[in-house]
């Protein structure tokens, strides 16, 4: 739709909306004698409106949050499953032959303290 168009078709709305309030509105006082009806049908439409935009952006935070969930499980996943390996006994040997620490020939023996 052209410029032109677009003003044109603006002008002809307003036009035929001040027409209807002029032929009917107008003269039956009806905008003055329900302005309160006017104003609290104004406020529940803002009040509607106000309300779906906060649970739409809720919805999406929650869906942030869920995506974060996900990323922080696997990550959680990977990290226990690395523990998991190095934390073995044949890996920790591996590990500490590199810093001069060797194993122990002799069986470890309870040290019993008495009372």
């Amino acid at each position: 739709m052209t410029e032109a168009n677009s003003k044109k078709l603006i002008a002809y709305i307003a036009k035929k909306g001040k027409a209807i309030y002029a032929k009917r509105l107008m003269p039956n006082n009806v905008i003055e004698a329900s302005w309160k009806m006017i104003l609290y049908v104004a406020g529940m439409a803002i009040i509607v409106i106000f309300s779906s935009h906060s649970a739409d952006q809720k919805v999406m935070v929650i869906s942030k949050l869920n995506e974060r969930i996900k990323d922080l499980r696997s990550q959680h996943i990977d990290i226990r499953t690395q523990l998991m390996t190095q934390s073995k006994a044949t890996r920790v040997s591996e590990e500490v032959k590199n810093i001069g620490l060797i194993e122990s020939l002799q069986a470890p023996y309870k040290i019993v303290m008495q009372d």
